[in-house]
Order: C-alpha cells, then structure tokens, then sequence
C-alpha cells in the first residue's frame, strides 16, 4: 500500500507532517476480497484548481480535510519543513490550529478536497 502523508498541529501549535496508517483491513486480502480502512465520516467533496505561481501564506485550514492530488504539483511548509505533492498523493490535513501551513505551485494544480466531519 502506498504511504500517505498527515499534517497536524503539535501541542506547541505547530503543523508537523507525519505518516499516517489508514489501517487496512485485512492487510493482505485474498485475490476475492478488497481490505478497507475504517470509514472517515465525510460533509462534502470539492475539486479545486490553483493557478500557476499561487498559493497561500502560512494560516491553519478551516476544516479537516483529506486532499487527493490529480495533476500538476504544490509544494506545502509545514514548520520549517517542505514536501512537494503530485498526482495520486493523498494528505490528510488536520491543522486546524495554530500556525498552520503555507503552500505554494508554480505549474498550478488541480486536487480533491474531502471535507472530514
């Protein structure tokens, strides 16, 4: 299974990445079976688009999220730390406080937001 990736905020309020385990079960399914994850209760799905060179400064998001790249790049800052994502990434976003994280793409890019209850 491929890794996926979190972004939430520590106790001292900063967003921090970390590996997250949707913990799929069973791990290795026998070829008539799928294995699945517990359900993330979910209000609403967006696709956004971002244009080239945009972006947004540092600030925690309005709402869990699990974000699903489908084309182009962004790059998000998370404390001081930097990844880049790509089609087929998935980032779980749960920074809903304090600092936040800052992103930015400079070929745009087009994402599936999941809103999370």
């Amino acid at each position: 299974m491929p890794a996926f990736l979190r972004v939430a905020t520590d106790d001292q309020g900063h967003a921090r990445f970390s590996d997250w385990d949707p913990a799929v079960r069973p791990e290795h399914p026998e070829p008539h079976e799928l294995g699945a994850s517990t359900p993330l209760p979910a209000s609403a799905a967006v696709v956004i688009c971002a244009p080239a060179r945009g972006g947004h400064p540092q600030q925690p998001e309005a709402r869990r999220q699990l974000a699903v790249m489908l084309s182009g790049t962004c790059t998000i800052t998370a404390t001081g730390e930097t990844r880049s994502f790509g089609p087929g990434d998935v980032l779980l976003v749960e920074d809903t406080t304090g600092s936040g994280h800052s992103s930015t793409t400079s070929d745009g890019f087009t994402a599936l937001l999941v809103c999370l209850e």
